[in-house]
């Protein structure tokens, strides 16, 4: 008995380790794939993706608008309290040589015009009614590389944007492909224990027959055990179908499924072992894996903020052009005729001689996070490598374990059918053949766990690298 319970414990804990929740209605067969498309169609973490590629495009628009010129219109129109005017305020004197025409030779005369002249006076200049309208113009021409800079980061941020929808993409097939074959190990378990179950009912009724047909070898406790296993065993059946009930319904939320929809999984074919090598699958998760594709992005992006904050040190040269028109009843002053319409054209350049080395701090900064990305780079390649490699050895592991254990289920069920016959003749004794009922129960669960673990491994080795390992 103690083989016995050992088994119906491992048995239930494997039960227990992908249950989650589950109901529905409408029967659908659905394979592997068809639940992958599923997922694909109606997760809305896709949706999230595609929002933040979305993001990133508008602000690669955003960065190549500095290669456009800007125009703008403008309008101003004001009311002031008063007349604006300019007054005048002192004294003024006449030339020498005006004043001897007008004095006619006339000293007395020319002595008073000689005299500095008095001026206090205001002068309109602007009427309080002002319509003024502008449309200006202007390009930058130069900027010390920065434009590019900027154009640069937005184009890898679509490409990092890219990179993180792969990213979700994977992850729904991940956890897809997970729930997928937890289901499939919990209807065959689930098939498992009601095999087990009809064993050993037709083990009770034989031992039933033998015990009331007054067998020296079969005891009423041989018939109680008998039962009791029998009872136990129902229990791991009732277990068994609530695990696969729970792993459907979780396979569902991942699909993105209703909870009332109802569906049935089509028998998945035996996972193949991979045929690549371990260096190979390393390279491959290097050059697929989205967490490296973004820091390496990222890394690049370093480089183009260094050249972002190195234009600090260049002049900004940019060209500037403008049409003008003042719109206002009066004819004189500032708006007289000649100033009432009219354009401008130049070239101008602002260049900071000096900045309180703020240039040189941005510069510091941009190149020593680039030094931390590089860092994280690589510790990312060496942390990818590693899980690489475990799972290349998982999955080896499993491999063998499902030869071994399916070599064993032969041998467990050979072994169980010649106690049951050797027990119709009374040739061993009860708990023999509830053993040999047990050692094949838990060959079989073994097989199916060895199966199980390979898939795992060969699905989180897809998630490393990036891209199926398995012949589609």
């Amino acid at each position: 008995m103690s083989l016995m319970t050992k088994v119906l414990a491992i048995t239930l804990f494997c039960y227990s380790s992908f249950c989650l929740s589950a109901d529905g209605t409408a029967q659908q067969k659905l394979s592997l794939q068809d639940c992958i498309r599923i997922a694909l169609e109606k997760h809305q973490s896709l949706n999230v993706s595609a929002a933040n590629i979305a993001m990133a495009e508008a602000m690669y628009q955003q960065a190549m608008s500095a290669y456009w010129p800007q125009i703008a219109a403008q309008v101003n129109a004001s009311r002031a309290d008063q007349d604006r005017t300019f007054t005048m305020e002192g004294s003024f004197s006449l030339p020498p040589q005006m004043t001897n025409a007008l004095s006619g030779g006339d000293p007395i005369i020319g002595a008073g015009l000689a005299q500095p002249i008095p001026i206090n006076m205001d002068i309109k200049i602007l009427d309080r009614d002002l319509v003024q309208s502008s449309l200006n113009l202007t390009y930058p021409i130069f900027t010390g590389l920065k434009r590019e800079a900027l154009v640069a980061q937005a184009e890898k941020g679509i490409q990092i944007a890219e990179q993180g929808q792969r990213k979700t993409t994977l992850d729904i097939i991940r956890d897809v492909k997970k729930y997928y074959y937890g289901a499939q190990f919990a209807i065959q378990m689930e098939s498992l224990a009601d095999d087990t179950l009809e064993r050993f009912k037709a083990l009770e009724d034989l031992t039933e027959r033998l015990y009331q047909h007054g067998s020296l070898k079969v005891k009423k406790t041989d018939y109680l055990r008998t039962k009791t296993t029998t009872a136990v065993t129902r229990t791991m059946l009732s277990e068994a179908k609530y695990a696969r009930e729970m792993a459907h319904e979780a396979l569902g939320n991942a699909m993105g499924q209703e909870w009332s929809d109802s569906y049935v999984l089509v028998e998945a074919d035996e996972a193949t072992p991979i045929s690549e090598g371990l260096q190979q699958l390393v390279e491959t998760a290097q050059s697929f894996n989205p967490d490296i594709q973004q820091l390496k992005l990222a890394v690049e992006i370093s480089e183009d903020q260094i050249t972002e904050a190195r234009s600090g040190y260049y002049p900004m040269i940019g060209f500037q052009a403008a049409v003008h028109d003042i719109q206002t009843p009066f004819k004189g002053g500032l708006t007289n005729a000649a100033n009432r319409d009219g354009w401008t054209i130049g070239v101008g350049m602002q260049w900071n001689l000096f900045d309180g080395f703020q240039t040189t701090g941005k510069v510091n900064q941009a190149k020593a996070q680039q030094r931390k990305l590089e860092s994280q780079q690589v510790l990312l390649d060496q942390a990818i490598a590693l899980q690489v490699k475990q799972q290349f050895l998982s999955i080896r592991s499993a491999n063998n374990q499902t030869k071994d254990s399916k070599e064993a289920v032969g041998f467990a069920s050979e072994n169980r059918k010649l106690h049951v016959r050797a027990y119709q003749d009374e040739l061993v004794e009860t708990k023999d053949v509830i053993e040999s009922q047990i050692v094949e129960t838990f060959a079989q669960s073994t097989h199916f766990r060895a199966r199980y673990a390979l898939e795992m491994g060969l699905l989180s080795l897809e998630y490393l690298i990036g891209q199926n390992v398995q012949p589609q």
